[in-house]
C-alpha cells in the first residue's frame, strides 16, 4: 500500500503537548543570535559528537534523512517523497526530485543508502535507531529499498536518525559536514560559537534568518542580559531561579514546559558494590524526590518512576511510585555488608541540564542520611560522556529524551546486552539480562502495534526490578524569548532555527 508522508501519522509519536503548525519564510540577509549554556558536543558524525538531544538538534539544522517529524513529533516527508510496505520487512521510498547537497552535488539513491549502512559500520551515534535494517540497496534513479531482520512497523520514526550525507565522504576523517538541510556549517569555535548559514541548494524555502550564531555563554544571568540588551532574541537551560522575576518584563516573553527527558541515577552494576542489588535497592529508597525536586528544582517538574514520561508510547502505569524509606535502606546496607554505609564518586555534567549541579549536590546530601559519603564529580559535558562511558564511571547522573516518541529509543540503546554494532551502544551500567533481551527482542521482532507496546511496557518494568537506573525527574525547560522572535517550540524543546522567524 503507497504511504503519503504527509498523510502517515502512525500515532506513535502524537504526544499530550500540542503546539502550532509548520511554517516557512522568506529569505532574509538577516542573522540570528541564540544565547545558549553550552557548545554541541561535535558535528555529524565526527567524535567527540555524542548521543545527546541537543547535539542532534542542532545537527539537523544541517543534515536531514528520508522523513522528519514535524513540531509535535509527528511524520512527514523529507528527502522521500512518500514510501510504501509490498511486505513486513520491505519498505520502498522514492525520493523527491532535484535534490543537492549544501555544496551543489546531487543526492543520489547510493548517497542515502551508503549512509543508512554507515551507522553500524563505523559505529556512529545514531546506529541504535537504524539497528533493524538488514539491508538496502537502489532501484533505480529514485527509488530504494531498505529491509529490516523482522517486521518493524516503526522503521519510519526511527529514520528521521539517518543523516544523509555523500558516499564518497563517509570514509574521510573527519567526515565534511555536507548535508541536505536548511543551513550549512559556516564555522565552528568549540566553547565559543556555532555559526550557520543558509544552505542555497535547501530543498525548501529559504529559512527566515540566512545566518544563526549560537554564542555559548555559560552563565544564566549573562544569557539573560544578552536577551535583555537585543543581542539575542533567545536564552535557554533557565532555572527556576532564573525566571522568577523575568514573568513580567516588558519585550520578553517566558517559556516553561515539561520536556520529555528523564533524568536518572545509573549503576554500573556488573562491579561492587553496585553488583549487590540490595546497594541499588538501598539508594533507591534513599532518596526523597519530591524534596530533591524542592531543594534542587524549585518544585518546578515532576518525579518520575519509569525511564520514559507518561507522554511517550511505552508509559507503563502499573510501575509504581517510587517510595522513601531510609530505615530500610540502612538495613540492607548492613544486610550488604556496609552497616557503617561506604564512599563513592557521583559523576555528572554541570552544564547539560537545568540545575544539575544543585542534583547532584542534592542527591549527595540524601545519601549521607544513611551513610553513603559521596563525592561530587561535575563535569563539563563532553568531559563527562567520554568519562561515562568508561568502567571508571560506577555512579553517574544522566538524562535521556525519546526522540522517536516511544520507549523503543531508551531501551535499545541504554539497556539490551552490547551486541556488537547492533544494540546496547550506551550500556555503560554493564547490565546483561537476558529476560530484559527478551522483551527488547520481541518488541523489535513484532508487527503488531499493540504487542509492541506491551512488550516496551513489560521491559520497562523488568528495568524497575532491576535497578540499573533509578529514574529522578522529568526535566522541564525555560526559555527567555524577545517579543520579536517568532517561535513555537516543539514537543521537544528542540531549538529548530529554521522555524524562528523575527516579527
Amino acid at each position: 500500500m503507497k504511504r503519503p508522508a504527509s498523510r502517515l501519522l502512525l500515532g506513535l509519536c502524537v504526544l499530550a503537548l500540542a503546539v502550532g503548525c509548520r511554517g516557512r519564510f522568506g529569505s532574509e540577509s538577516r542573522t540570528l543570535t541564540l544565547a545558549v549554556r553550552a557548545d554541541v558536543t561535535g558535528v555529524f558524525p565526527n567524535p567527540p559528537v555524542a548521543n545527546e538531544a541537543y547535539s542532534i538538534h542542532i545537527n539537523r539544522s544541517i543534515f536531514e534523512g528520508l522523513v522528519a517529524f514535524d513540531r509535535r513529533l509527528a511524520l512527514g516527508p523529507a528527502l522521500a517523497e512518500y514510501w510504501e510496505n509490498p511486505d513486513e520487512t520491505t519498505t520502498i521510498f522514492v525520493l523527491r526530485k532535484g535534490l543537492r547537497f549544501s555544496d551543489g552535488r546531487p543526492v543520489t539513491g547510493q548517497d542515502v543508502v551508503a549512509s543508512l549502512l554507515a551507522p553500524r559500520a563505523h559505529r556512529w551515534i545514531t546506529r541504535d535507531y537504524l539497528q533493524a535494517i538488514e539491508s538496502a540497496r537502489v532501484l533505480d534513479d529514485r527509488r530504494l529499498e531498505i529491509k529490516t531482520r523482522t517486521p518493524y512497523h516503526i522503521l519510519p520514526f526511527k529514520l528521521p536518525f539517518g543523516f544523509v550525507l555523500p558516499a564518497d565522504l563517509i570514509d574521510q576523517d573527519p567526515v565534511p559536514a555536507v548535508g541536505t538541510g536548511p543551513y550549512r556549517l559556516e564555522r565552528w569555535t568549540p566553547g565559543k560559537e556555532l555559526r550557520l548559514a543558509h544552505n542555497p541548494f535547501y530543498r525548501g524555502d529559504p529559512p527566515h534568518f540566512s545566518r544563526v550564531r549560537f554564542a555559548i555563554e555559560p552563565s544564566a544571568p549573562a544569557r539573560i542580559a544578552m536577551v535583555e540588551r537585543g543581542e539575542a532574541l533567545l536564552a535557554d537551560s533557565l532555572g527556576p531561579q532564573d525566571t522568577e522575576r523575568l514573568a513580567p518584563a516588558p519585550g520578553l516573553r517566558l517559556i516553561t514546559r515539561p520536556s520529555i527527558r528523564i533524568l536518572f541515577l545509573g549503576f554500573r552494576v556488573d562491579e561492587p558494590p553496585f553488583s549487590d542489588p540490595r546497594i541499588r535497592e538501598a539508594v533507591d529508597l534513599a532518596l526523597d524526590r519530591p524534596e530533591l525536586i524542592r531543594r534542587a528544582l524549585g518544585g518546578r517538574p515532576e518525579a518520575a518512576n519509569q525511564l520514559v514520561p507518561r507522554a511517550v508510547v511505552g508509559f507503563n502505569p502499573q510501575i509504581p511510585e517510587a517510595r522513601l524509606d531510609r530505615q530500610r535502606a540502612r538495613t540492607l546496607l548492613a544486610q550488604a555488608g556496609f552497616p557503617q554505609g561506604f564512599a563513592i564518586r557521583l559523576d555528572g555534567p554541570h552544564n547539560r541540564y537545568i540545575n544539575d549541579r544543585e542534583i547532584l549536590a542534592e542527591v549527595a546530601r540524601q545519601l549521607q542520611e544513611v551513610g553513603i559519603q559521596v563525592t561530587v564529580n561535575a563535569l563539563d559535558k563532553r568531559d563527562f560522556f567520554a568519562l561515562q562511558g568508561t568502567r571508571d564511571c560506577k555512579f553517574f547522573l544522566l538524562g535521556w529524551a525519546c526522540e522517536s516518541g516511544e520507549a523503543g529509543d531508551a531501551l535499545d540503546a541504554l539497556v539490551h546486552s552490547p551486541s556488537g554494532a547492533i544494540l546496547g551502544s550506551m550500556n555503560s551500567f554493564g547490565i546483561v539480562d537476558v529476560e530484559l533481551d527478551r522483551l527488547i527482542d520481541a518488541a523489535n521482532g513484532t508487527a503488531s502495534r499493540a504487542e509492541r507496546t506491551a512488550y516496551l511496557q513489560a521491559a520497562l518494568a523488568r528495568v524497575g526490578e532491576l535497578r540499573p537506573l533509578l529514574p529522578l525527574v522529568v526535566q522541564s525547560e525555560a526559555f527567555l524569548v524577545s517579543r520579536r522572535l517568532r517561535w513555537d517550540p516543539p514537543v521537544n524543546l528542540a531549538l529548530d532555527v529554521a522555524n524562528m522567524a523575527e516579527e
